[in-house]
Formats: C-alpha cells, structure tokens, sequence
C-alpha cells in the first residue's frame, strides 16, 4: 500500500469548507486536514491499494481528480450566490413535500405562521422569526444542495450570510436541521 499527502490550490479555500470536506470525504476517500484552529488547509491525505516505489505518480494524479471535484463544488458555490436566497423560494412550489399537504412552499409557509407565533410568545422577535422560517427551505433548490444535499441548512446559512441577512437569520437556518445526527 501507498500513500501520502496532497495538496490543491488555496483558492478553493473560499468555498465553505464543509463543501470542501464532503467533495474529499465522500467523492474520493480523502483525509482532509485541518488545522489547529478547526479550519481546512488545502491539504488532504490519501492511501491507494497499489505497490509503488515512486508514489509521487499516485499523489499527483489524485491532485487532478480532486481539482476537478473542487472545481465542480466552486463552480456551484459561485452560480449559487449570484442568485439571492429569497428569490429561489417560488421554485419550492414545484417540490413536493407530501402529497396529501403541499409543496415546500406551502410548508414554508406554515413554518412562517409557527415561528412568528413562538417567537412572540417567548418574548422574541416575530418579524427575525419569521424571515428565518422563510428562508430555511430555500437553499434546498440551489445546485449546491442538488448535489451535496447533506449540506441543506449549511449552505442556506452561508447564502443568507452573503445576501446580508441578520445574523440570527442565517444561524436559525443552519440551526433548524438539528440534530443532524440521533445520539443512542
């Protein structure tokens, strides 16, 4: 067996680094590596099933297949925010919830009147509620959901950040897919 340390260009490093993670994670079997801080460096690990004196070969022909993966996640993200986060929300219409009540749209909607009628209740602001509630559903028809849909909430965050939403905005839309995981 095989195996070494990589690397790619840091400019991909101003895509959310969980786009990042994923790509390498569930695309390619990479290690990423981050640093003390948390943070991604553009550095990941890999280890390859084949015999070799030489494994530069190996390193750097899995540098190409992770450019181009990079690529097609920086591309997404960029395309994405060049549309802002409240516009996509009339396409919810055409996804089905369920079929027996509604689109996400109208599930959105519900949503809505829930949140504002909470946050009132406990002394919040309705109108930041229900601009949260608004918008949480809307990152699930932008092409980086498409094809990542493991970073719904995440990506709808990051959006809502860039269009200049509240701050308690873009956290209660990343903050209301969890637990992301069931603890036993």
């Amino acid at each position: 067996m095989a195996g070494g340390a990589g690397s790619f260009e840091a400019e991909f490093l101003k895509v959310p680094q969980e786009c990042l993670i994923l790509t390498m994670q569930q695309n390619q079997k990479y290690f990423p590596l981050l640093d003390a801080h948390g943070k991604l460096m553009n550095r990941f690990l890999l280890v390859s099933n084949l015999e070799t004196s030489d494994p530069s070969f190996i390193i750097h022909g899995n540098e190409r297949v992770l450019r181009a993966r990079l690529s097609d996640a920086k591309f997404f993200f960029e395309q994405d925010q060049k549309v802002r986060l409240d516009s996509r929300l009339p396409r919810l219409a055409n996804v089905v919830y369920h079929n027996k009540i509604g689109s996400q749209l109208e599930r959105v909607q519900r949503l809505q009147t829930i949140a504002g009628g909470i946050a009132e209740r406990l002394g919040c602001d309705r109108a930041t509620a229900e601009r949260a509630a608004y918008l949480a559903k809307a990152d699930l028809v932008s092409d980086m959901v498409g094809e990542f849909p493991e970073l719904q909430g995440i990506m709808g965050m990051y959006y809502a950040q860039h269009d200049g939403e509240a701050a308690e905005v873009a956290a209660a839309i990343e903050g209301h897919y969890h637990p992301r995981f069931a603890e036993r």
